[in-house]
C-alpha cells in the first residue's frame, strides 16, 4: 500500500511538470485579459463577426441567429474577460483542469451591419456599444444658460444698524460674480419675482401685463436662479467685553427652464463680527471693526459659492424628451445649449439594456438624433426621455 501511495505521488510529480507549459500559457493569457478587464468599464464601440454552420437549408434561420450569439459573445468579450477554473481528479488519477472564460462587460446596444452565407456557414457582422455609460466624467462642460430673477432678503431685528445695507451690496456682487463667470451667459431680470404658477397659468397673448410689459420666461434646458440672503445676530461675550456677531446666508434657488421645478439649492454660511463692546472707551473706538472690512468679509466667500454652482450645472447631464417630426426623432436642445453634432445620446431600451443614438443634425434649439440601430422604428422611442452624453466617436 505504502508503494503504491509513492508511485501517486510520483505520478502526480510528473503530472506537475507536465502542466507547467499549461500553466505558464495560462498565466500569459491571465496578464492578456486581465489588462483588458481593467478598461472593461470603458465605454467604446467595437465592430465584430460570428459564424455558425448550416446544418440543412432548413435552418437557415437557426444558424443566423447562432451567428448573431457569436458575434454578440465576441463583442462582450472585447470588453475583457473573466476566468473562473478548477481541477478535478479522475478515477484513474489522472486530473483534468476545466475553465471557463466569462465576458466582463456588458453590450449596451448593437446593430447589424452585414449578412451573408458563405459556402455552409451564415455570418453576421455587428457594430456594438460595450462597457458602461460614461457618465460623470464631465470631459466636456456644457454651455449654461441662467436668468436671474429678484433677490429675496432676509433681515433679523437683531443686527447692528449699520450691517442691514450691506445685504443689498452683498447680493449685488453675487449678481455680478454670476454674470462675469466665464461658463455662464446671464440673463438680468432682477426687477422681476419669479413666480412660477403664474408662468404656467397665463397665456401671453391675452395678459395685459404680458402684451404691455413683456413677461420672461425661461426655456427649457436653461435655468432659473433666485438668489437669497439672510442675516441674523448673536451677542457673544460678559459686561466686560463683548460683541455683536453676524451670521450671513447666501442662497442660490436653481430652477429648470419651462417648468420651474426646482432643480438644486447652492448655500454658504459665514460669520462676522460687526461690532465690540468693553468697559475701556479707547479700545471701542480703536478696536471698532471698519465698515470696508466687514463688507470685505462678507463678500468673501461669493466667489467660492457662484463657482460651486456653475460647476455643479456645467456637469449635470443634458436631458429632453424625443419627439417624432416627419419621421425623425427630435430633442428640444440644440446649439443655444451647448449641443454638437455627433454627440451621443442613451435612452431606456427594451430589446437591449439602452437605446444609443447619434446627434446628426444639429439647429439652435432642437437636434435630430439618429438610432445605432437603424432598423429600429423611430416611432418607439418617441416620448422617451433620452440623456446626452459626451461626445465619444
Amino acid at each position: 500500500m505504502i508503494l503504491d501511495l509513492y508511485a501517486r505521488l510520483e505520478q502526480r510529480h510528473w503530472l506537475d511538470l507536465a502542466r507547467v507549459p499549461l500553466l505558464a500559457l495560462l498565466a500569459c493569457i491571465f496578464f492578456v485579459l486581465g489588462a483588458s478587464t481593467g478598461q472593461a468599464a470603458a465605454f467604446r464601440f467595437t465592430e465584430t463577426t460570428g459564424r455558425a454552420v448550416i446544418m440543412d437549408a432548413a435552418m437557415e434561420q437557426e444558424a443566423r441567429m447562432l451567428a448573431l450569439e457569436d458575434a454578440l459573445y465576441l463583442a462582450a468579450l472585447e470588453g475583457g474577460a473573466s476566468i473562473n477554473g478548477f481541477s478535478a481528479v479522475m478515477s484513474d488519477t489522472t486530473i483534468e483542469d476545466h475553465f471557463v472564460v466569462r465576458p466582463a462587460s456588458r453590450i449596451l446596444d448593437y446593430t447589424i451591419t452585414n449578412e451573408v452565407i458563405d459556402g455552409e456557414h451564415y455570418e453576421v457582422s455587428i457594430r456594438a456599444a460595450i462597457g458602461d455609460l460614461p457618465r460623470g466624467s464631465c470631459l466636456h462642460r456644457r454651455a449654461v444658460n441662467m436668468t436671474l430673477f429678484k433677490p429675496r432678503m432676509v433681515l433679523a431685528e437683531n443686527i447692528p444698524a449699520a450691517v442691514a445695507p450691506m445685504a443689498v451690496e452683498v447680493l449685488n456682487n453675487v449678481i455680478m460674480t454670476i454674470e462675469r463667470h466665464g461658463g455662464v451667459s446671464a440673463n438680468r431680470a432682477t426687477d422681476i419675482a419669479l413666480d412660477p404658477s403664474r408662468l404656467s397659468r397665463i397665456n401671453d397673448s391675452y395678459d395685459y401685463a404680458a402684451l404691455t410689459k413683456g413677461v420672461v420666461r425661461v426655456r427649457r434646458g436653461d435655468f432659473a436662479v433666485v438668489p437669497e440672503i439672510i442675516l441674523t445676530g448673536k451677542r457673544v461675550g460678559n459686561a466686560l467685553l463683548r460683541r455683536d456677531d453676524v451670521t450671513m446666508l447666501i442662497r442660490l434657488h436653481v430652477l429648470a427652464g419651462e417648468s420651474y421645478a426646482p432643480i438644486d439649492r447652492f448655500e454658504v454660511t459665514h460669520t462676522v463680527t460687526a461690532r465690540q463692546r468693553s468697559v475701556s472707551r479707547s479700545f471701542n473706538v480703536i478696536g471698532q471693526p471698519r465698515r470696508p472690512a466687514i463688507l470685505a468679509a462678507l463678500i468673501e466667500p461669493v466667489s467660492g459659492l457662484v463657482d460651486n454652482m456653475v460647476a455643479d450645472l456645467q456637469c449635470r447631464p443634458l436631458t429632453a424628451t424625443l419627439a417624432l417630426s416627419e419621421g425623425k426623432l427630435t430633442a428640444p436642445v440644440g446649439s443655444h445649449h451647448g449641443m454638437r453634432q455627433n454627440a451621443l445620446a442613451v435612452a431606456s431600451g427594451t430589446d437591449t439594456p439602452w437605446q444609443i443614438m447619434r446627434v446628426t443634425e444639429v439647429g439652435a434649439m432642437s437636434s435630430i438624433l439618429t438610432p445605432l440601430n437603424d432598423r429600429r422604428d423611430p416611432a418607439t422611442l418617441a416620448g422617451r426621455t433620452v440623456e446626452f452624453m459626451e461626445n465619444m466617436q
